[in-house]
């Protein structure tokens, strides 16, 4: 029977589809035996809040139960949750902005993730890698109709925070698919660490060309990598053929600008802060 290690290390030379197909629902349910045995909270019962407490019998406020497509084979339905507090404010000051009360109502709010689950639900095997890692989702509200937002806290192994403007916004639903697909892979790439580390050291700084500053090589591992799997995601739905004319031109536009990116990094495939396996696994995001 395969271990999770030897199943990270079985995708650790890839060059495409890197949502890792099966991958994430393994490597998922590792992580919620953790949980559940070190908090008592299980799926259906997560929430931040909660984890964040390790009290499953503190109350969760949802603004609305989700249920994705079937693409997502999701376990239970997933939360969007509201947060209080101090934990609230533990994500304030990290820059982050959340609506006032009733200025994005369920209902509104509803449409624009059914959009964006759709879009995401036209890969099926990166809809699963979705489904299998996140349980709840926190709307945060971004600068504008022309900015998107989007984090993830390493200690939550299954939230997220993906901005939503309450106006219309161009490609929104391609715009909030991206977002979602986003933290979901610094989820899924949280999990293929605790299986196999990727980081050894911290010592080296390198240049980020999505935060334009110098960063740890764990940090830029991960934004390599969450964006060549957003780079993937793109080139499947331009080749699943549902995209309008206007569609097609702008994820055309996402692809060059990540491959762009891409090219101005050094060469972190020679990090002597990565393990063995960072190395393969950055040497696979460089190559393709």
């Amino acid at each position: 029977m395969s271990t999770d290690a030897d199943l990270v290390h079985a995708v650790l030379d890839v060059r495409n589809a890197r949502w890792f197909p099966g991958l994430a629902g393994a490597l998922a349910r590792s992580r919620w035996d953790a949980v559940q045995a070190a908090t008592g909270l299980t799926r259906a019962a997560y929430g931040t809040a909660r984890y964040l407490a390790g009290d499953p019998g503190l109350p969760r406020d949802d603004l609305l139960a989700f249920e994705p497509p079937a693409e997502f084979r999701a376990a239970a339905p997933m939360a969007v949750e509201t947060l209080h507090g101090a934990v609230s404010r533990r994500y304030a000051e990290l820059g982050l902005e959340f609506h006032a009360p009733g200025l994005l109502d369920a209902g509104r709010l509803r449409v624009r993730l059914d959009a964006a689950f759709r879009r995401l639900g036209e890969v099926p095997d990166a809809a699963a890698a979705i489904g299998a890692v996140l349980a709840v989702l926190h709307v945060a509200k971004p600068a504008g109709p022309d900015y998107d937002v989007s984090y993830s806290d390493p200690v939550l192994p299954f939230s997220i925070f993906v901005g939503i403007d309450a106006a219309d916004q161009a490609h929104g639903d391609l715009r909030l698919a991206e977002g979602i697909l986003h933290e979901c892979m610094h989820l899924q790439l949280t999990l293929i660490e605790a299986a196999v580390p990727m980081v050894a050291g911290t010592d080296e700084r390198h240049h980020s060309p999505w935060q334009g500053t110098l960063r740890p090589a764990q940090g830029v591992l991960h934004g390599l990598y969450v964006f060549r799997v957003i780079q993937d995601f793109h080139r499947a739905l331009l080749d699943g053929g549902r995209c309008t004319v206007d569609e097609r031109a702008y994820l055309a536009r996402r692809v060059r600008t990540i491959m762009e990116e891409v090219g101005v990094l050094g060469d972190l495939s020679a990090s002597r802060d990565l393990t063995m396996a960072g190395r393969r696994l950055a040497t696979a995001l460089l190559a393709a």
